[in-house]
């Protein structure tokens, strides 16, 4: 037998038994990869599109403003203000209706009046005094002296009823002021108006008789 027929026998041997590989098997698993690393290729070209895409969409989206935003904010923030300033005028209305309407308000208020106006009396009283002994030099030293007593006596005087009142405000008056704080505070803005209405309906009324 020659070298050919040898050679021949084997081929048809490894290719009865399937240990030679077929042309068409190593084809496939040649394209395989080919294939995959196209479709790797796709996707991540097609995701580099994406992002790119979207960051300017984002951006774009981000830069949108209302042309008229600052004018909204100062609108909304000066009726804001003049919704507090009125609620507060609402309140503070109230409560003076509040406060008038307890028992001995109008007299301890009356007492205050009175001791603080004659303590300023007092003081320009005083004040009066010494002036006048500034500008006149002619009387005794008897007179000198007893209207310089007469001055520091009212200027005592003065500063006794001003700190008076101020104590009196503190423990007669004030505590009165706070109860109508606190009822007004537990008010509702829709109560308080109607306070304030029916308050002056009773002016009204009672200006007519």
């Amino acid at each position: 037998m020659s070298l050919l027929d040898t050679i021949k026998a084997a081929r048809d041997e490894a290719e009865e038994a399937g240990t030679l590989p077929t042309p068409g098997k190593k084809d496939a698993k040649a394209e395989q990869p080919a294939a995959n690393d196209e479709a790797t290729s796709s996707a991540s070209g097609f995701s580099k599109r994406s992002a790119a895409r979207a960051k300017p969409t984002r951006e774009a989206a981000g830069s949108v403003r209302p042309t008229s935003e600052k004018e909204k904010t100062k609108e909304e923030k000066k009726a804001e203000r003049e919704r507090k300033r009125t609620e507060s005028d609402v309140a503070y209305e109230a409560s003076q209706i509040i406060l008038k309407q307890q028992e001995g308000y109008d007299k301890a208020r009356r007492l205050w009046w009175i001791l603080v106006g004659v303590g300023l009396a007092c003081t320009l009283a005083s004040w009066g005094i010494m002036r006048y002994m500034q500008t006149t030099s002619g009387g005794t030293l008897a007179e000198n002296e007893f209207l310089a007593a007469a001055s520091l006596g009212l200027m005592v005087l003065a500063y006794v009823l001003i700190i008076g009142a101020f104590i009196y405000d503190i423990r007669k008056i004030r505590p009165m002021r706070k109860h109508a704080d606190e009822v007004t505070s537990a008010m509702t803005d829709k109560r308080r108006k109607r306070l304030i209405a029916e308050e002056e309906q009773r002016k009204k009324e009672s200006k007519k008789k």
